[in-house]
């Protein structure tokens, strides 16, 4: 009887904003499934002691890389140095992501360009720029992060969710494109998990209290939740899987009376 596998040993991930909070997680979740794992971010010192303390609890060969993943020349030179170090790219991670808590009004265009370049743009650019290796080797897995906000809609924060869901239908342009090619194309949209980025909000009590309330599990979501979606994904076990988007998020997208 054949067996799904969910093994990634001889596998080389590349996973962004991998120096902290969900980025670092999943880094150390496909580490310890068995993939060796660049991580990139622009804190050298924060990518720099995780990638050292992932590859000293995993034994996975590591390596760090600062890169700005709004700059298309900064992810090609990212890039050529993975495949440099490791000779391939067989999974990427495009979790790196940034908000500006501002409603309509408010809002700058710079703000706007901020978000839309951190958490669009640069997935187009890191996917064009991985994609390419992929199609040539005829496998790839590449997992988004997108979000709930790609469904819902926020108090705040306004070009967040218009660029989440951006991230959700690019999800499934690239898989369309590239499914004749080995490569699948698959997201997941997280609901709250406490992180270094939300962490300030999630201490007021009577915030995190009207969130967890609205979750029909009623608690927030731990980081180490979010290591099995991303695995399966990445895996050989859902080869036939792709242009999908995986909410894990205790069920706030199933929200009824």
């Amino acid at each position: 009887m054949m067996k799904a596998s969910f093994d990634l040993s001889g596998k080389v991930a590349l996973v962004t904003g991998a120096g902290r909070g969900i980025g670092r997680t999943i880094a150390e979740g496909l580490a310890h499934a068995g993939a060796d794992v660049a991580l990139l971010a622009r804190s050298a010192g924060e990518i720099e002691r995780a990638a050292m303390e992932i590859q000293e609890t995993t034994g996975r060969k590591t390596v760090p890389i600062v890169c700005d993943v709004a700059n298309g020349k900064s992810i090609n030179e990212a890039v050529n140095t993975v495949l440099e170090h490791f000779g391939k790219i067989d999974i990427l991670i495009n979790n790196a992501g940034t908000s500006v808590r501002e409603t309509a009004l408010n809002l700058t265009e710079d703000d706007w360009d901020k978000v839309m370049n951190v958490n669009f743009k640069s997935i187009f650019l890191m996917s064009q720029a991985v994609g390419k290796h992929m199609v040539n080797r005829k496998y790839g897995r590449i997992v988004n992060i997108a979000s709930v906000a790609s469904k819902l809609t926020l108090a705040s924060g306004t070009p967040y969710g218009p660029s989440k869901a951006g991230v959700v239908q690019l999800t499934r342009q690239l898989a369309n494109e590239w499914a004749t090619h080995g490569v699948t194309v698959n997201a997941i949209s997280p609901w709250f998990f406490k992180t270094a980025f939300n962490s300030e909000a999630l201490e007021n009590d009577e915030f995190r209290t009207l969130l967890e309330n609205r979750t029909p599990m009623k608690r927030l979501g731990q980081l180490e939740e979010l290591i099995a979606p991303v695995v399966m994904f990445c895996s050989d076990g859902a080869s036939y899987v792709t242009g999908q988007n995986l909410f894990v998020d205790g069920g706030v997208t199933n929200y009824g009376f």
